[in-house]
Formats: C-alpha cells, sequence, structure tokens
C-alpha cells in the first residue's frame, strides 16, 4: 500500500502543512508536507483546470479495476497524481495543486563530493568514462544488461499507458522527466505526470483544454509541428530516441537533420563482448524497430511499446541476461516474458540503424586542476585506452603532483646549462681539428670566450651576494 492509498482525490490547500520546497520550476514549486512522509505538494503558479486532472487521477483507479497489472507498473514507475488541491475561494473548477507519491531514495546519485542528486537519464547519455571523471560516479558500460533493462523498464510502464483504455501519452520523455536505479535492478521513475493527455481510440485528445508544455529541445519528436501539442506517436518517437543515447551511451543528434528531411543511417557501436550476440546482429528484430520508431514519414505506423517490450526481452535473453527482466518485473508487480517478437518486412523509408563494431581505442577521462577559485573541476579526455566490456567501479582519480622545489628547479637548470655549456665547447674543437673551416672555427672561438666571460661574470656576482650575506655588508 503506498503512502497516498488513504489520500483523498481532492483536498484543500489550508488542510496541507507545506515543508521545505525540493524543486522549482516553470510551472510551479514542489514541497515536502509535514506529517505525511512520502507525499509532495507541486503548487500551480496559474490555477489549473480541475477537470483534467480529475480525469487522470480516475484514470488510474479505473486501470486498477480493469487491468490490475497495468495499473501496478503505473503505480510503481511513476509520480501519478493523487489527489487535487483546492484553494478556498478561488474560481470554480480550478486546481491550485496536487499531491502526488516521491520518488523512492533509491533514484538518486552520490557525487565525489557528498552532495546528493535525482539520478536522471542524463547521467546515462553520455560516455560513463567522462562522468565518473566528473562526478565520481561508477556507470554501467554501453551496451550493457543494466542500460537495456533501463530501456525495457520504461517500455513497459509505456505499454501500460498505451494498452489502457482510454489510452495516455506522456508527451515529455526526457532526461529530466525519467529517473532511473540500479539498487534493486534496473527501475524508472517517471516524473511530471499530471500533463500527461487522454486519447479516444483514433488518436485524438479527450482534454482539449487541458494545459501542456512543449517537449524538451533535443528530445522532441521532429514530426510535431512547431507549436502543436505532442501525440500518442511523439512517446514512441522518444522511446527510440532514449534507447539509442542510454544503451550507446552517446548523443545522437538527429532532430535538426530529420527536420531537413535528411535520410538517416545510423551507426549503433557494439563492443566486443556483445558482437556475437544473434539478437544484436545486422537484421535483428530490434535495429527495425528502433528505425521505424524514429522515422518521420508516418508516425501513426511507429511501433508500439509492446514491440520494444519483446525485442528487448530478445536482447536480454541472447546475452544471458534474463535476470534483469525478472528483476524488472518483480519491481513492476509481476510479469511474465512476453511473445517472440515479430519479424515485420516492413521497413522505415528514411531511416536505418545498424550495429557496427565498436573502436577498439575509447577516450580516458580525468579530472583537472580548477580554472579558479571556487570553480569546479573539469573533465577533460586524454589518450586514447580500450572501453570496459562491462560495466566496473572506476577508480578515483591520482592525485595531482606537487610542484617541484627550488632546489628541483635549480639542479635542473643548472644541469642542462652544463650540458649546452660542453656542447658548445666540443662543436667548437671539432671545427679546429677540420681543415678548410678556419673561418668558422674563428666565429666560434669568439662566441665561447664570451660565453665563458659571461659565466665567470654570473658566477663573480653570485659568489659576492653570499659573502656579502655572511659578512653583513
Amino acid at each position: 500500500m503506498s503512502a497516498l492509498d488513504s489520500v483523498p482525490t481532492a483536498v484543500s490547500r489550508p488542510e496541507l502543512r507545506a515543508g521545505e520546497m525540493l524543486a522549482e520550476g516553470g510551472e510551479g514549486r514542489v514541497y515536502e508536507l509535514v506529517g505525511r512522509p512520502g507525499t509532495l505538494y507541486k503548487a500551480y503558479r496559474r490555477p489549473a483546470q480541475l477537470a483534467p486532472l480529475e480525469a487522470l487521477i480516475a484514470w488510474e483507479a479505473r486501470l486498477a479495476e480493469a487491468q490490475p497489472e497495468l495499473a501496478a507498473r503505473v503505480r510503481a514507475a511513476t509520480a501519478w497524481p493523487q489527489a487535487v488541491v483546492t484553494q478556498p475561494g478561488a474560481a470554480g473548477g480550478t486546481a491550485a495543486g496536487l499531491l502526488l507519491p516521491r520518488a523512492p531514495r533509491r533514484f538518486a546519485v552520490r557525487h565525489r563530493d557528498g552532495t546528493s542528486r535525482l539520478a536522471t537519464l542524463s547521467y546515462l547519455t553520455a560516455d560513463p568514462g567522462q562522468r565518473a571523471a566528473a562526478y565520481g560516479l561508477a556507470l554501467p558500460a554501453p551496451v550493457s544488461a543494466d542500460r537495456i533493462g533501463i530501456v525495457y523498464a520504461l517500455a513497459r510502464v509505456l505499454e501500460a499507458f498505451q494498452r489502457a483504455a482510454p489510452p495516455v501519452g506522456h508527451g515529455d520523455l526526457s532526461t529530466r522527466n525519467i529517473l532511473w536505479s540500479l539498487e534493486r535492478g534496473p527501475e524508472v521513475f517517471l516524473l511530471d505526470c499530471d500533463s500527461c493527455e487522454r486519447y479516444s481510440p483514433d488518436g485524438e485528445a479527450l482534454d482539449s483544454g487541458h494545459r501542456r508544455r512543449a517537449m524538451t529541445p533535443n528530445w522532441d519528436d521532429p514530426a510535431t509541428p512547431a507549436g502543436a501539442n505532442p501525440t500518442l506517436a511523439s512517446d514512441r518517437y522518444s522511446l527510440g530516441l532514449i534507447f539509442l543515447r542510454v544503451v550507446g551511451a552517446a548523443h545522437f543528434p538527429l532532430q535538426r537533420r530529420q527536420r531537413d528531411s535528411e535520410l538517416l543511417s545510423i551507426d549503433f557501436a557494439i563492443p566486443p563482448a556483445a558482437r556475437r550476440t544473434r539478437s544484436l546482429l545486422d537484421g535483428a528484430v530490434v535495429w527495425s524497430v528502433c528505425a521505424r520508431s524514429l522515422s518521420t514519414r508516418d508516425p501513426a505506423r511507429r511501433p508500439a511499446a509492446a514491440e520494444w517490450v519483446s525485442a528487448l526481452e530478445e536482447v536480454l535473453d541472447g546475452l544471458g541476461a534474463m535476470s534483469a527482466a525478472r528483476a524488472v518485473w518483480a519491481a513492476q508487480g509481476g510479469g511474465t516474458p512476453a511473445p517472440s517478437p515479430t519479424r515485420s518486412a516492413e521497413q522505415a523509408a528514411d531511416v536505418r540503424v545498424r550495429p557496427v563494431a565498436m573502436s577498439g581505442a575509447g577516450r580516458r577521462w580525468e579530472r583537472v586542476r580548477p580554472p579558479g577559485p571556487g570553480l569546479p573541476a573539469l573533465p577533460q579526455s586524454t589518450r586514447p585506452a580500450p572501453p570496459a566490456a562491462a560495466p566496473t567501479r572506476t577508480a578515483a582519480p591520482a592525485p595531482l603532483p606537487a610542484p617541484p622545489s627550488i632546489v628541483e628547479l635549480a639542479r635542473t637548470g643548472l644541469g642542462r646549462g652544463g650540458e649546452l655549456w660542453l656542447g658548445a665547447h666540443r662543436a667548437t674543437l671539432a671545427s679546429l681539428s677540420r681543415a678548410g673551416r678556419r673561418r668558422r672555427a674563428t666565429r666560434q672561438v669568439i662566441g665561447c670566450l664570451v660565453l665563458d666571460f659571461a659565466l665567470l661574470a654570473v658566477i663573480f656576482y653570485m659568489c659576492a651576494m653570499v659573502a656579502g650575506v655572511l659578512l653583513g655588508i
């Protein structure tokens, strides 16, 4: 039973005691609630329409009655709104905020400096070595079972959204709205579900007056016209993009090229440890599903989340990592293996995703000195190093060497000066011993005499300084 099972679906604002503010965004502020652990209060900056929010709360309640297995996924992996907060005296039909479940503590990471942060997908969409150098985190390697399991967990939540009656779309699946955890196995936790939209069977939004926001830049659907709301098909595009960026641990910039109507051929690097996995070979189902998800030619034909669930289970099975799938089932209230993925002859006309061998040399990242007082250390790439084939815990970077002492600098300077002096005299003697080079030898002799005189003057000056100090002159 969650902390909100006994909370009514409507609460008056004076009944709540807001505690510490945890976050602030364009829509409002999020607070802890005194005396209600595990419950958050999201206070809107401007009153929101009450009916769409009440419809979302009722949607989850009806899903629990009709399809409890799907409802369990939603309750376990989303901050689904549980109650609207009303303000006495406000205009009728408006909400001042919502009560939401708080993300469990396991959906956080601890940086090297001891600070704790929400574990958003941003940690997984870049080279894990860079993240280790910047924050001291040990993250799974690209194309690992952990990364695939995280996308698999997300696909099962979206499957619940899409199989419900009516179906629901999130509309902004981006790094800031998806948390992950590996503490109990791969898990996800979706935020900002109060902006979800309900759809009719033909794909029309049921709550036309529901406030919506634009998709996060660089995570938006290129097939959605500028200024238009995201659709059910937008979630399907996002799932393909998340697979590339999370499993591949790379940026994969696509949207600008797709808006320019470019045909995409995406090379997805596979490490040696997984290169012979049949479910990751060229022509495997997962690549076709990914390409069709990213297609902008006909968004309505993008594969449903259920196809991703089947394809990713096949990949996990091929890697010998079905334990990751079973961990996802346990975290989301149960589950069984999905039907074998259908090898559809349909291919995307504008996108191709193909596996390629990962380069034998990757980047090694290490921390460098801060550029100034109070500024954080910056990760920098250095010489190539073989990539890890499996998730390993990154050792703490070696401390920077101490600066050389004055004695060491003096010893080094004298040594180099002596080498130069000796080299000049040897070259002069060699010239004197060779016939036909008397003029050049004469110039070298004069140069050596000048050098010797200057050196004697410096030595005399230094001796005089030392004698003056000793004699008190």
